[in-house]
């Protein structure tokens, strides 16, 4: 009898020895999972907060396009190259403002200029539209406002050059082309 109380005292322990082994195992696995789970939602979590930035870029950028439709006509595609097109170096702005105040000094003299005495001063706004033209662009946005200052500059020519051949009417019709694409050139110059 002994004996048996003693193989059963054994096989009592040896059960509460498995039984402890393979508690620990499933408290590691809960563990485990739990863990998992934790990741998981941290994981949803930065993918919830990186839509919403997503979402949030993307109204900002519409917002910009909206406020460059406002003040330039052109459609969603190009106002969005426009707005996400990388910005100008400060030489790039640099040349534009030195250029622009060449222009409307240009433009000042010529406006009060006579008829018959209007050749150089046309022959300096000349000079200025090739200096525009040899610029080389890096971006996007610079390219097209580019464009629209050779617009502007080439009515503004032919404008002056109309009203030195006596034709008001033309030359009035092309100023206010010019005046036309000089805002556009301006409106871009904000993205730019």
């Amino acid at each position: 009898m002994k004996y048996l109380l003693i193989g059963a005292l054994v096989i009592v322990l040896g059960a509460f020895y498995f039984m402890d082994k393979s508690n620990k195992a499933d408290a590691e696995r809960l563990k485990q999972a739990e863990i998992a789970h934790q990741m998981k939602l941290e994981q949803q979590k930065a993918e919830e907060i990186e839509a919403q930035n997503i979402k949030s870029k993307k109204i900002e950028v519409d917002s910009r396009i909206s406020d460059l439709q406002a003040n330039y006509s052109m459609d969603y595609l190009d106002a969005k190259q426009i707005v996400e097109s990388k910005k100008m170096p400060q030489e790039d702005k640099v040349f534009y403002a030195n250029l622009a105040g060449e222009w409307v000094d240009a433009l000042n003299v010529a406006g009060s200029t006579s008829r018959v005495s209007l050749s150089q001063p046309v022959k300096d706004m000349q000079e200025i539209r090739r200096q525009l033209r040899d610029k080389t662009t890096g971006t996007h946005c610079e390219s097209r406002m580019k464009q629209e200052l050779l617009k502007s500059y080439d009515f503004a020519i032919d404008g002056f050059l109309n009203f030195m051949r006596q034709n008001e009417i033309a030359s009035t019709a092309f100023i206010a082309l010019s005046k036309d694409y000089q805002k556009n050139a301006n409106a871009l110059l904000d993205y730019c």
